[in-house]
């Protein structure tokens, strides 16, 4: 098979890339190739893999995504490929990973919207939308959440034959192993972490929308005994200099860690005692899932599409507001208990050893294959 992938950005480091890869690799035949069509690439390419860096022009960043897309086109067209797969929204697509929210229906919740709907910002994101959800598209998506299917449904009336669900698919190597406690001191060792103090996780790129603000606002206002023995740690990669002033004005700076984009991210679900969550928006929240299958109990906000694991599991607690930096931190407050922790931990890998969280590449690279075979037969 010769597949083409469309995706704006490779970061090695985020959900979306790691997605794609998994996917794509369980995919591949031995004389199977891919071309991966990306505006930027970092970090290696795999074999099988062709990536092709296309040079884009425009001021504004929807001016940039359809400089690529106008160029990206008609490469399609010219190399005759056996399925096109989209990591990001656009025309052209055979099949779609849905790894992002609907559109319209955030946009149209805006105050502004009456005035916004006719900039060339909002024009772009809408068409590029309709084209792949829209009921004159062909694109088949493959859907990871339950609340944007449902979005995508009534605001485009998308036949449910082109919708796929899709189960989550977490790495299994973020289970817990057998050496897990020895993994959890040696990395609290190694960052100072003392036995009576409590380590907070954060991680994702994309600092705002992940609400790394409001983790900082809701340790910042915890009681002073309890603030005094808490350090939170954020991964990911992004600006993060606005943060760091944020936890300095707070007089925390001490407590609050950035490490970057990590690849051994395991090992700190294991040495944390909490996971910390407070989404604006999140299409799922994979490290959610994560943190479950590790048995680290988690602090989520109710818009992020895997707190219904949380809840179903009783694997910690769901913040109702995350806006609110008091209510947050009571209830980072009231989790911070040795008991209770352990108790939501062993809920959390009770959910992960009975339920599927795992098989969601082997699932999609199964509707890619099925797809490009009725293809070739038409």
């Amino acid at each position: 098979m010769k597949y083409a992938v469309c995706l704006y950005k490779f970061f090695p480091f985020g959900g979306l890339a790691r997605d794609f890869m998994n996917i794509m690799q369980c995919c591949l035949q031995a004389d199977d190739t891919v071309d991966v069509y990306v505006m930027e690439w970092q970090g290696d390419v795999p074999e099988q893999f062709n990536v092709h860096i296309i040079e884009t022009k425009g001021w504004s960043n929807h001016a940039k995504l359809q400089s690529y897309i106008d160029q990206l086109l008609p490469q399609l067209h010219q190399q005759n490929y056996d399925l096109v797969i989209g990591f990001n929204k656009m025309p052209g697509l055979d099949v779609y990973y849905a790894a992002d929210p609907c559109y319209i229906d955030r946009i149209k919740s805006h105050p502004l919207y009456a005035l916004l709907q006719f900039s060339g910002r909002v024009k772009f994101y809408k068409a590029c939308e309709e084209a792949v959800f829209g009921r004159q598209s062909n694109t088949v998506s493959m859907m990871i959440s339950d609340v944007q299917q449902a979005l995508f449904e009534q605001h485009y009336q998308t036949p449910k034959n082109r919708l796929i669900s899709l189960p989550p698919g977490i790495d299994r190597d973020r289970q817990r192993p057998a050496n897990a406690e020895h993994i959890r001191q040696q990395v609290r060792a190694e960052f100072n972490i003392a036995q009576d103090e409590w380590l907070v996780l954060m991680v994702g790129t994309g600092f705002k929308t992940k609400g790394v603000d409001r983790a900082i606002a809701a340790l910042a206002r915890l009681p002073d005994k309890l603030k005094n023995k808490t350090k939170l740690m954020i991964i990911g990669d992004g600006d993060n200099r606005y943060l760091q002033r944020q936890a300095q004005q707070a007089s925390i700076a001490q407590q609050v860690t950035f490490l970057g984009g990590r690849s051994d991210i395991p090992r700190f679900l294991l040495a944390a005692d909490l996971l910390i969550h407070p989404a604006r928006k999140e299409n799922t929240g994979t490290v959610i899932l994560e943190a479950m299958v590790a048995g680290l109990p988690s602090l989520v906000s109710d818009v992020c599409g895997y707190t219904k694991h949380v809840t179903k599991a009783d694997a910690g607690r769901v913040i109702k507001g995350a806006e609110n930096a008091e209510k947050t931190a009571l209830d980072l407050a009231e989790m911070l208990d040795k008991d209770k922790l352990q108790y939501w931990s062993k809920q959390a890998l009770h959910y992960a050893a009975i339920e599927d969280l795992y098989s969601m590449p082997r699932q999609a690279a199964a509707v890619i294959t099925s797809r490009a075979k009725q293809k070739r037969k038409k």
